[in-house]
């Protein structure tokens, strides 16, 4: 009897977590950012991206390791604003694409982000078109027929 209540309620936080998350990734940032774990520049950019943040509360930031699902975006954000990902970090804001980071394209973010914000600016995500096999919601319904499955054995 135990073990059928902790595992439950191991799965409902999962759920819980998964439906989250999905929340979370479904808000459009107004800037993207791939990075890898571990890159001196990443923390620079990080940074630069908190003083933003701090300077526009509204500004929406969305990170993606390299390692991650949705990694393959930077491919397809690259080739749409024409770029090259060569090195990390790479930042898509407004209009502009950032490869790396040093003093001039950190000039770039700054203008893009205030612009964002006075301007408005579409998500960089808003022209990407969603994966053709919904991974997160195949999840999602995975573990909630394995909970199901688990009631329905007691």
């Amino acid at each position: 009897m135990i073990q059928h209540t902790t595992l439950r309620i191991v799965l409902l936080t999962t759920v819980v977590l998964v439906l989250s998350g999905a929340t979370l990734a479904a808000n459009d940032p107004d800037v993207v950012v791939f990075y890898r774990e571990g890159c001196n520049d990443c923390r620079h950019l990080d940074r630069v991206l908190e003083e933003l943040q701090t300077q526009y509360p509204t500004l929406n930031v969305r990170h993606i390791e390299e390692a991650e699902l949705d990694a393959q975006l930077m491919w397809v954000l690259a080739g749409e604003y024409g770029v090259f990902p060569s090195t990390y970090p790479v930042t898509f804001a407004g209009d502009e694409a950032i490869v790396g980071i040093d003093l001039d394209k950190e000039l770039r973010l700054r203008a893009a982000v205030e612009d964002c914000i006075t301007n408005g600016c579409r998500s960089p995500l808003a022209s990407v078109d969603p994966p053709t096999v919904p991974w997160r919601t195949l999840v999602i319904v995975g573990l909630v027929a394995i909970m199901l499955l688990l009631w329905l054995i007691e």
